[in-house]
């Protein structure tokens, strides 16, 4: 059941406001990627997916915006479930207090926020070791379980002025960041302006975000959906904060998304990193700013689509259970048109989504003990992005079947 008139169409670039916006990839229409469903019977709701391109910014962005109390307001996606974020989570914190030091701050008595903080999982190093941490989160189960684990979190949208709700009543923020969610917001300029005005004179903000360069190298068109708006290079980041008054000087990656740049900005000027420099230079020579690239990558991703379907051909008749209800997987699934013949089931580790059914493809979603008792014959890496993780657990388990992975790159099969 489409529902096109509930969502909006963009004329001009959401960071430049210029009216170059170019369409060069169609993914159909699709349901929302993170609204599973109690039944397969469900006339579930869909939305056009095309992406567009502007060459004034460089952002490569969606065309529709669908409202965002209809995306955010009850979430399944909970950070804390793999080991490989929570892992992470150390570490971005480790980093954190280098950089928050290397500007001359006292991490101990820094004021910490994050937008659209989850559940709390990164937010969690700082507040073990007695720092000041306040989380900001739509989700309002997500905001009222963090809570309660001591993690104070707002149940609200990001916005200036929770920005100024924050400076009276808490102070400035000497560290304010947003881990992949400035990519999922249809108000851009309002968060960035908000993430400046709470931010102190003298303070650091970080900005994480799934890698455009890596999408157009990898494959990663499963990353493309109605929450993602945005698909930054450091070139369109930069174009966006500068606007704000904010200057970003140095990068880290980070494995999450299968990969992402983490930007470091301030409210002052400064030298650029040899690593945030090397980005930018890396970026031209994949053609980033130009359209022809990405005309190219959407060519690349109908042969991808031919690549997998001719794959799973050589598993006919046998049992394929998946792994990965993520909402990468949702537009991966509908895209190549994976239906229940093609995969029995997806096991995921996320109570909140066991019983339920994957939105479009409408496969059931089982726990792994119930996944590995169909005896499969292989386990598709849905959720490839983990896949080093995933694969130890099923050996663990006792499964000695093939792994199929369908990204980075050309789909495979791992024995």
């Amino acid at each position: 059941m489409s529902h096109p008139g509930l969502c909006t169409t963009i004329h001009t670039c959401r960071i430049s406001d210029s009216s170059d916006v170019e369409v060069f990839l169609d993914l159909g229409d699709q349901p929302l990627a993170n609204q599973l469903i109690e039944s397969p019977d469900v006339d579930e709701e869909t939305y056009p997916l095309r992406l567009g391109f502007s060459s004034t910014s460089g952002l490569v962005q969606l065309m529709e915006t669908v409202p965002k109390e209809k995306l955010f307001r009850n979430y399944v996606w909970v950070s804390g479930t793999a080991s490989t974020t929570r892992e992470y989570a150390e570490i971005f914190f480790q980093r954190a207090l280098q950089a928050l030091q290397a500007l001359g701050l006292q991490p101990g008595q820094a004021s910490i926020v994050e937008i659209a903080s989850n559940d709390g999982t990164f937010l969690n190093p700082f507040h073990q070791r007695g720092i000041k941490v306040l989380g900001v989160d739509p989700a309002q189960n997500l905001a009222a379980e963090a809570t309660a684990r001591g993690i104070g979190t707002w149940p609200e949208f990001w916005d200036t002025k929770i920005a100024a709700r924050i400076r009276q009543t808490r102070g400035a923020a000497d560290f304010v960041f947003a881990r992949n969610v400035v990519p999922h917001v249809s108000e851009l300029h309002e968060v960035i302006q908000g993430m400046h005005d709470v931010l102190a004179d003298n303070g650091l903000g970080i900005i994480e975000f799934h890698e455009a360069g890596r999408i157009v190298e990898e494959m990663h068109y499963d990353s493309i959906y109605h929450e993602h708006l945005c698909y930054f290079s450091l070139h369109a980041m930069e174009y966006l904060l500068r606007r704000h008054a904010l200057h970003p000087y140095h990068i880290e990656f980070s494995p999450i998304s299968g990969g992402s740049i983490v930007v470091q900005f301030t409210k002052s000027p400064r030298k650029p990193s040899p690593e945030y420099t090397a980005q930018i230079d890396r970026e031209k020579k994949l053609g980033l700013t130009e359209l022809a690239t990405w005309k190219r990558f959407s060519e690349r991703c109908g042969e991808h689509r031919a690549q997998t379907l001719a794959l799973l051909s050589q598993f006919d008749s046998k049992r394929i259970v998946g792994f990965g209800a993520s909402a990468r997987s949702s537009t991966f699934l509908n895209y190549c048109n994976i239906t229940p013949g093609h995969m029995r089931t997806v096991i995921d580790n996320n109570p909140r989504k066991q019983g339920l059914f994957t939105p479009g493809s409408h496969l059931p979603i089982v726990s792994f003990e119930e996944g590995l008792a169909l005896d499969p014959a292989a386990i598709f890496l849905l959720a490839w992005n983990f896949a080093d993780e995933v694969i130890a657990q099923c050996r663990q388990r006792g499964f000695k079947g093939a792994f199929i992975q369908p990204f980075p790159n050309q789909p495979k099969i791992i024995h």
